[in-house]
């Protein structure tokens, strides 16, 4: 018997109101599967006098365990186990380790990572591949090393810069392939480290050229679409203080700043002097004398990367993403001024950030549809196969955020109000995830049951409110689901689909959805 939508809808408003690759990259998804704890426990209170949060509009404040929130935001959520470890290893401790990812020891995530076929090629190989092969090795590595990898602040700040350097996948036939190559020698190698190296390697990305159509820009036909952008996404931000006249500046210094598209270059960031503009420019209050070519490209993202309208636009959209929708002036400030003193490094901002008082008493946040699906499947160690992962890209566009595919240069919007009026598909997930509805995906239930000495209702759901909201089910909450599972034992298969109903419900809750 399946949960009916009244029973759904009843249940959820108690609960709130109370509350693919080949190869080497299987194994890797494998050994992920295998790090399930022996035993898991029930959570109980947060001690002391925890701080409250909304957990959503119009519903009551809910304590909020520090560890469980710096692993919601800080990465996709918490792992069977993962909360402990990081209470027992101390939130500053924790944070630190993933700020340097390099020292985790992560081979699950290693493997799935390099062993994509033409993730690997060099790019004069790549582009003579199928698009659409490119495509889906993007979007499944991506996913997968969500999933998987523990280097989970790492794969959140490659969400944040591809969102902040935004590239449709549609826009062009070869445009699957050109963003492998910016993911992997733009987006990956600087998502944690100096600002101006990211966007000086984000300029010479033949992805984002042949996206904003630097590609077409001359001095006899100037295009100005990536000088805006530049201006007004990557670096000042729109009120940053720059005007038309320096868009069009700027659109001159980039011209011949473009893609070969044939000889043994061809896709590759290449700088022609046949189509660049040498004469004297003045942007941004700043000349550059006539001449110059490439170098003044240079000195013009060194001019951006330096300039505290860009420390102020990135520190805000930092703090809009990882604190709250309307991002607190005096954090903003602090997170610009350590850019500032940091000469750009991406590491000092973030520590301001998660170890701030702002942080810790912050709003809830409405997870973005990507975060929550990668979330479900990481609460409950999900086994999932690439090789069958149409269902799962069919539903991350029902849900309306599949991976690189937000036509606009701005990326997928961070506020929870762009994402609170189509729920509905997360709620048919969850359901259909539990009752195995999704090729690919397999919840290990019994695995978690026997992990957690389960065999009676009762301690069975109390098992999953704690993998899925860090605390036991207040008695209220608890009767009411024992109710509806109707067997004191989980032994029978009528009872057990109504357990896997009872999950879905705590998934597809404002609880979880809120963080």
């Amino acid at each position: 018997m399946k949960l009916t939508r009244r029973d759904f809808l009843r249940l959820g408003g108690l609960t709130a109101v109370a509350a693919g690759t080949a190869g080497c990259s299987v194994v890797g998804r494998e050994l992920a599967q295998h790090e399930l704890p022996e035993t898991l426990l029930v959570p109980t209170a947060v001690p002391g006098n925890p701080s409250l949060t909304q957990s959503a509009p119009e519903l009551p404040a809910l304590a909020v365990n520090p560890a469980r929130r710096l692993l919601d935001r800080a990465g996709y959520g918490p792992g069977p186990g993962e909360v402990a470890r990081v209470e027992q290893l101390g939130l500053a401790a924790y944070l630190e380790e993933q700020l340097n990812p390099e020292g985790i020891d992560d081979l699950a995530g290693d493997l799935i990572a390099r062993h994509q076929t033409l993730y690997q090629m060099d790019a004069s190989v790549l582009i003579e591949q199928e698009p659409q092969d490119g495509a889906v090795e993007l979007i499944g590595g991506t996913f997968l090393r969500a999933i998987y990898s523990k280097r989970q602040l790492y794969e959140a700040m490659v969400e944040f810069w591809s969102d902040h350097f935004n590239i449709y996948l549609r826009k062009d036939k070869v445009m699957p392939l050109a963003k492998i190559v910016d993911d992997r020698e733009v987006i990956r190698p600087y998502a944690l480290a100096n600002f101006r190296d990211l966007l000086g390697a984000s300029a010479k990305s033949p992805a984002m050229l042949l996206y904003l159509d630097n590609i077409s820009n001359e001095p006899s036909h100037p295009n100005e679409n990536y000088a805006r952008e530049l201006l007004e996404l990557h670096t000042l931000g729109i009120d940053g203080g720059y005007s038309q006249q320096d868009v069009q500046e700027v659109a001159r210094i980039l011209t011949g700043w473009t893609v070969a598209k044939r000889g043994r270059l061809r896709g590759q960031f290449i700088f022609d002097e046949a189509r660049h503009d040498f004469g004297v420019k003045q942007a941004l209050g700043h000349a550059f004398p006539a001449g110059r070519g490439e170098a003044e490209v240079e000195e013009l993202l060194d001019l951006l990367a330096s300039h505290p309208s860009t420390a102020t636009f990135l520190a805000t959209k930092l703090v809009r993403r990882f604190v709250a929708d309307e991002p607190p002036a005096e954090l903003v400030t602090q997170v610009a001024a350590a850019y500032q003193h940091n000469n750009g490094e991406i590491k000092p901002m973030l520590r301001v950030i998660f170890l701030s008082d702002a942080f810790a008493t912050a709003p809830a946040k409405l997870k973005r549809p990507y975060s929550y699906m990668v979330s479900v499947l990481r609460a409950l160690h999900v086994d999932f196969r690439l090789g069958r992962g149409r269902a799962i890209a069919d539903w991350m566009q029902a849900m309306g955020q599949p991976l690189f595919q937000w036509p606009p240069p701005d990326g997928y919007p961070d506020v929870s109000a762009a994402w609170a009026a189509n729920l509905l598909p997360r709620w048919n997930f969850a359901v259909a995830l539990l009752h195995n509805e999704i090729p690919g995906t397999t919840v290990p239930l019994d695995d978690l049951l026997v992990a957690g000495a389960d065999e009676t209702a009762e301690s069975a759901i109390q098992l999953f409110a704690g993998l899925v909201y860090g605390r036991s089910l207040h008695p209220d909450e608890l009767t009411l689901f024992t109710n509806y599972i109707g067997s004191p034992s989980i032994q029978d298969d009528e009872s057990q689909l109504r357990l896997r109903d009872c999950i879905a419900l705590l998934l597809a809750s404002p609880e979880f959805q809120w963080t």
